[in-house]
């Protein structure tokens, strides 16, 4: 009975083993960052409330809670202003160049959002990566530790998990 015991529980290693070696050859998740940067026309400032709201070049409205508040009382209505808002995020590698995935699995809270992505370029050196998105949209990813993006290359699938808290700050432009 031990040796039938033994001879299933290798059989069941030998089966696993292409899956925890494929498994193993993907990249760790890694910390990284989103910056986007825009300027914009000021339609209205809520000083008490510490936000902003922006019409960009096209027209389209967004309104920002400000953390960065130290330019704040420059900003006037009407006024151009240059906006600069960060996020953190894990990348995790999902699927590899050839297109096979892997069970990946995210203990999320409704308050990140998260963003699937195919790796169409990157930057080992400066670990910057352009991401693009299902619905086509093209963004970029800086890694924190470039030296963790090393196993990452174009055709990978990834998701962005980004973090709920964003540090925006508004500048006066001229």
């Amino acid at each position: 009975m031990k040796v039938k015991a033994l001879g299933v529980i290798a059989g069941v290693l030998i089966a696993a083993a292409p899956l925890v070696s494929f498994a193993a050859a993907l990249p760790a998740p890694f910390e990284g960052s989103s910056t986007l940067q825009a300027d914009g026309i000021v339609k209205a400032v809520d000083q008490a409330n510490h936000s902003v709201t922006v019409l960009d070049a096209q027209g389209g409205e967004a309104s920002f809670n400000v953390t960065d508040t130290r330019s704040l009382g420059q900003i006037k209505q009407g006024g151009k202003v240059h906006i600069r808002m960060m996020r953190s995020a894990v990348i995790s590698v999902t699927r590899s160049a050839d297109g096979q995935s892997t069970a990946a699995q995210f203990g999320q809270s409704n308050a990140i959002q998260s963003v699937t992505a195919r790796v169409e370029a990157i930057d080992h050196a400066s670990g910057i990566m352009a991401l693009k998105g299902a619905d086509g949209s093209v963004f970029h990813i800086q890694g924190r530790d470039p030296a963790k993006t090393a196993g990452v290359t174009p055709g990978m699938q990834v998701v962005v998990a980004f973090a709920p808290q964003v540090s925006v700050a508004v500048a006066p432009t001229q």
